[in-house]
């Protein structure tokens, strides 16, 4: 008895050390000979928001996936599928999360190789969130956007939106609980198991306790749809952090404006980037009602120092150098009169802060339409604008804005609808400027798509603008291009840790 009781003893101290081991980790000696490496990603997956579902809307979700780069061999890579999610359950319904998986969709949309540009008219009758695969080869680069243009009744407007990957976390400022102006939070998982999603939400007056935010579920390939007027009643500006406690979802706001029964616009409201103490905003048009929003998340007042980046370089807004935003609320300021020219926003603050830019385009004779653009992350590599409209009246734009002192330089590539080259042009960009570039759209090609290649990784943000007056009003929409997933940091796997266990020594 006394052996054993030894015995185990002698087990447990061992497996402590053991254990005590592997928490510590390696050497740092052993890290700095085998750090981390890049990897080409072998799965990408994009949530394309709440397609379809409007009878006399043109509903499209369009898949690229960018060529020449580094990718995993396979000699017959699976295509790339768009499949539909689940459909929403009733909106504010909160469904028990299940780790059950389900079977996905057939798909909607393949596309087989690099290089090849794919659209598809999304003509669901209720709404829904698509998915959007790829894997091994195909992986690396993916792009996906989606887009919908309406003229009915009691909706109209134009309003495209980049398909994102699912997270951990998201960020918003845009939206408002008030009467007439109605925002859709969409919350769509397209993974194989269960994810709890907990919202946090301030306003003008600071931080809302709103019922029913937290512990969420969302079950696996479906979606969850909450209403902004339900969780913030009356609030005239709203900021928004969705986080997981478990799983991971993609998330998007959607706004639709009324007067009664006449309709105002309609847009989604990009992604912002992770609260910080430097913030960009691109694409700001030189048109418009234009107000920045600034969300300060924290406990303490932020004293922010407004940059802008114009035609012809950094310049400070006069009289409007330095804001205060109070802590845990959405600040708003006016942009009339500040800038003549497209231009982006820098805010440097001394607390952690995230933003974004509300236009409205509202003609003398016709109906307004409204869009949105947010602090986004330089581009880390090339991506793809898939919707550019440049026809029928309607104009595409690029802005471009450098976020150096020192100037760049960006490659833009015009498509065809199979996604080859027709046309190349080089734009010179200067230090903390912005230069806007008007997109035409290649003879017998459905949209302007466009390749975005910067010189240099981390140095410019980009925004695409559309705009149109047509015969009943305005159309305006704005889209902050996103850096597609190339690669991944991976640990590199050792044969053996120096000096620690060597069971040779025994």
């Amino acid at each position: 008895m006394r052996s054993g009781l030894t015995a185990l003893v002698v087990a447990a101290v061992t497996a402590g050390a053991l254990g005590a081991a592997s928490l510590v980790g390696a050497p740092d000696s052993v890290v700095e000979e085998h750090p981390e490496v890049l990897e080409p990603v072998v799965r990408s997956t994009l949530v394309c928001p709440f397609a379809g579902g409007e009878e006399e809307a043109r509903s499209h979700v369009g898949v690229y996936a960018l060529p020449g780069v580094d990718a995993v061999a396979d000699d017959e890579p699976a295509p790339i599928t768009a499949r539909a999610l689940g459909f929403a359950p009733e909106p504010g319904a909160t469904p028990e999360p299940t780790p059950e998986p389900t079977e996905p969709a057939e798909p909607i949309l393949t596309v087989d190789g690099r290089g090849v540009l794919e659209r598809v008219r999304v003509e669901i009758d209720e709404g829904t969130s698509i998915a959007v695969e790829g894997a091994a080869a195909l992986a690396p680069g993916l792009v996906a956007e989606q887009s919908m243009l309406v003229g009915e009744i009691d909706l109209r407007g134009l309003s495209t939106v980049a398909c994102t990957p699912a997270a951990r976390e998201h960020w918003f400022v845009g939206g408002s609980g008030e009467v007439g102006k109605r925002g859709r939070l969409i919350l769509a998982n397209p993974t194989s198991v269960a994810a709890v999603v907990n919202v946090r939400l301030w306003d003008e007056a600071g931080p809302i306790d709103a019922p029913a935010t937290q512990g969420i579920g969302v079950p696996a390939r479906s979606q969850q749809v909450l209403l902004l007027d339900a969780l913030a009643p009356d609030s005239a500006r709203v900021g928004v952090e969705i986080t997981t406690s478990q799983g991971r979802v993609s998330a998007a706001l959607e706004v639709r404006e009324t007067d009664e029964t006449t309709p105002m616009g309609m847009s989604y409201v990009p992604a912002a980037s992770t609260p910080a103490e430097t913030v960009v905003i691109p694409g700001i048009p030189d048109h418009g009602d234009r107000v920045l929003r600034v969300l300060a998340p924290g406990n303490t007042d932020a004293i922010v120092a407004v940059r802008m980046f114009g035609a012809g370089g950094p310049f400070a807004p006069v009289d409007n150098e330095v804001i205060t935003v109070p802590a845990g609320s959405v600040y708003e300021m006016d942009l009339a009169g500040l800038a003549d020219d497209p231009v982006a926003i820098e805010l440097d603050s001394d607390e952690p802060v995230t933003a974004s830019v509300r236009v409205v385009d509202d003609p003398d004779d016709g109906l307004p339409d409204l869009a949105y653009t947010a602090a986004t992350t330089p581009l880390s590599g090339t991506t793809a604008a898939l919707f550019g409209r440049a026809t029928s009246g309607f104009e595409t734009r690029l802005h471009i804005s450098s976020i150096e002192t020192s100037s760049t330089r960006v490659t833009l590539r015009m498509l065809d609808d199979d996604g080859e080259v027709v046309d190349e042009e080089d734009v010179d960009v200067p230090g903390g400027g912005t230069v806007s570039v008007e997109l035409e759209r290649p003879e017998d090609a459905s949209f302007a798509t466009v390749v975005v290649e910067p010189a240099q990784a981390d140095t410019i943000i980009v925004a695409r603008e559309m705009s149109a007056s047509a015969d009943d009003g305005a159309y305006l929409d704005l889209l902050p291009l996103p850096s597609p997933a190339l690669q991944v940091s991976v640990p590199r796997v050792v044969g053996e840790l120096p000096g620690v266990l060597d069971p040779s020594a025994n």
